[in-house]
Parts: C-alpha cells; sequence; structure tokens
C-alpha cells in the first residue's frame, strides 16, 4: 500500500512539473552525467529511453554517441518480462517505438552481451537515499540489474522524486548513485 501511495504522489508531481523545467533540469542531469561518465571512464553503458515525464535521455543519447562510447538500450520483452540490451551506433534510423510508447532499438541493432556493460542508466518514479526505486511495478529492471552485478546501477531523477523511503521488497537492487538536477547522490 505504502508504495503504491509514494509512487501514485510521486508520478503525479513529476508529470505537473511544466514541460519547459523538465528540459532545463534534464539538461542539467545530462550534463552532470555525461561529465561523469567522461571522469570515470566508462566505455559501455546502457541507457533507458524516457517516456512521459522521466528525465529526458535523447541528448545524452547524442552526445555518448559522439564521445565514441558503445552505447546500447533495452528492448522489452513483454512475454517473457526481461529486458534485451542492443547496441545503438546512430539515432536516426536504429530506433522504433515500443507499445509502451517509449523508444527502443530496432531488431537489427546487434545484442549487446551483459557481461560487457560497466554503467546501467535505469528510470524510475522515485528513489531513496539509500538507492531503491520504484518503476511501473513490472519488475523489468530489477530482474536485470540481478543478472548484472558486475555493472554499476545509476539513477536519473528530478529531485522532487527522491523520497525518503521507496519501501523496498527484497528482490529490488539498488542503484549506486542518483543524478538530479542540483546534485548527485551517492549511495
Amino acid at each position: 500500500m505504502e508504495r503504491e501511495r509514494v509512487r501514485a504522489e510521486v508520478l503525479r508531481q513529476r508529470d505537473e512539473l511544466a514541460p519547459e523545467l523538465r528540459a532545463v533540469s534534464s539538461q542539467q542531469i545530462a550534463d552532470a552525467v555525461a561529465s561523469w561518465i567522461k571522469n570515470e571512464g566508462f566505455d559501455t553503458i546502457m541507457l533507458y529511453f524516457s517516456m512521459r515525464s522521466e528525465v529526458e535521455t535523447d541528448g545524452l543519447l547524442e552526445r555518448l554517441l559522439h564521445t565514441g562510447k558503445q552505447i546500447c538500450a533495452p528492448v522489452v520483452d513483454t512475454d517473457q518480462h526481461r529486458l534485451i540490451p542492443r547496441r545503438i551506433q546512430e539515432s536516426k534510423t536504429a530506433l522504433v517505438r515500443h507499445r509502451y510508447g517509449m523508444l527502443e532499438p530496432n531488431l537489427t541493432c546487434p545484442f549487446m552481451p551483459i557481461t560487457e556493460l560497466q554503467l546501467i542508466i535505469v528510470p524510475g518514479i522515485a528513489f531513496d537515499r539509500k538507492g531503491y526505486r520504484l518503476g511501473y511495478g513490472k519488475g523489468f529492471y530489477d530482474r536485470f540489474l540481478a543478472e548484472c552485478a558486475h555493472a554499476i546501477p545509476i539513477g536519473l531523477a528530478y529531485q522532487i522524486q527522491v523520497v525518503e523511503d521507496t519501501f523496498p521488497q527484497v528482490w529490488d537492487v539498488p542503484v549506486k548513485h542518483i543524478f538530479t538536477e542540483t546534485n548527485r547522490i551517492d549511495i
């Protein structure tokens, strides 16, 4: 019950952010993440594609593609309830729209072995300061992150998405850092 309450309240607040504010905040977050990735030396990165009122990732994708990094994004397999990382070499023709509304790599994009992933950028509706996140409730990312314990997961969020408690379940996998428009929260 508490998880659903937090999810609904934060989603309402996020949806009510003005589009201009979301765009500016997303750019600030992308700038911080791109700089951090460069400083940390990550070469193989999985990035989600934003949908609805999530932190926008289109600009970050373009920046990372131009730095020579290996970038992939998940294909959402709703039948098997899993994420399948596929490499993106350019964004103009490599993407299609999933029925959930977000973009994803098309089937011609090569698979990215999960053992090669160094950094996984995950979406969320809410994050707490222990790194736990609330998503849309299907568990795709938690199952995927459990398979990729070698990679560092980070979350992107507007400051209003950082809450006191997400009431994590035993299977939830926390992120190591949360990037907001105002700061980076290290777990």
